[in-house]
């Protein structure tokens, strides 16, 4: 087997046709069409960052935002540490083809095209099982959630064991007790702003005007570090578009290009995972 982070080494045996442990077997979709093939791994991985850009752009313009503001947007969110993610998860991995699949979803809600929205948030849940409940948010309808039919499907026909990966005493632990591994992992980390705060660089004007939408999507996002040993990669996939369209809107729109640049750029080493 090639030498991948723990999740992308679940990814490449399911690729193979292989079972794996839960919640890995429910995102079977990148497995069964890029196979064991990495080259198409890294066209999924690079075709999806314009699609996000694209996507976030006409969701924002359907949301109400200006061209400015929603190009403003699309630029905070590609920038995030946490959606360009670590090295490990770099071509294979589901969060950014998911996240991208996502945004059209919920860019199609947004501008009026609710069956398309279906189709597409369908297809992203098949990538990842949560994306209908981001989309749901992002697009702040209950109409997304008609894609939790796709994870509840693959959950009764596809079978699901623990794999090799999964099986290292470490991982097996993480697998067997979720709370108590993210609880052990997350100690003296709630505070720590380089982690909880500062990812989201200008996204943090965001908190400016907060609305109900930006409470729920982000409180979400952070409560998944209750069950999982990942940190920003975790809470920005889920409420970073949110985010990042209430932070554009709330920068002086002279102001817009300066905020995106000085948001791009990493003044330290980002925390990424």
């Amino acid at each position: 087997m090639r030498t991948f982070g723990p999740d992308a080494a679940r990814y490449w045996l399911a690729a193979d046709g292989k079972p794996v442990a839960k919640p890995f077997h429910l995102r079977w979709l990148l497995p069964a069409l890029c196979g064991q093939d990495l080259k198409l791994w890294w066209a999924v991985w690079g075709l999806s960052w314009p699609l996000l850009a694209s996507g976030t752009i006409w969701w924002a313009r359907g949301t109400g935002a200006s061209w400015a503001v929603s190009a403003a947007a699309a630029a905070l969110l590609v920038a995030l540490p946490g959606v360009w993610g670590p090295h490990s998860v770099r071509p294979v991995g589901v969060d950014l083809p998911a996240m991208a699949v996502g945004i059209w979803a919920a860019a199609c809600f947004t501008n009026g095209q609710p069956v398309i929205g279906v189709v597409l948030v369908v297809w992203a849940a098949c990538i990842k099982e949560t994306m209908p409940v981001w989309v749901a948010l992002w697009a702040w309808t209950p109409l997304a959630l008609v894609g939790l039919v796709a994870p509840i499907v693959a959950a009764v026909v596809r079978k699901h064991e623990v794999d090799a990966v999964t099986a290292q005493p470490l991982l097996k632990r993480v697998h067997d007790h979720p709370v108590r591994s993210s609880l052990e992992h997350h100690r003296g980390q709630w505070r720590n702003a380089w982690f909880m705060v500062a990812p989201w660089g200008v996204g943090l004007a965001a908190l400016f005007a907060p609305t109900p939408q930006l409470f729920a999507t982000v409180g979400l996002a952070y409560g998944q570090l209750v069950v999982a040993t990942d940190t920003v990669r975790l809470y920005q996939m889920a409420a970073g578009p949110v985010v990042c369209l209430a932070a554009a809107g709330v920068v002086p729109p002279h102001w817009l290009l300066l905020a995106v640049v000085v948001h791009a750029v990493w003044w330290r080493d980002p925390v990424v995972g």
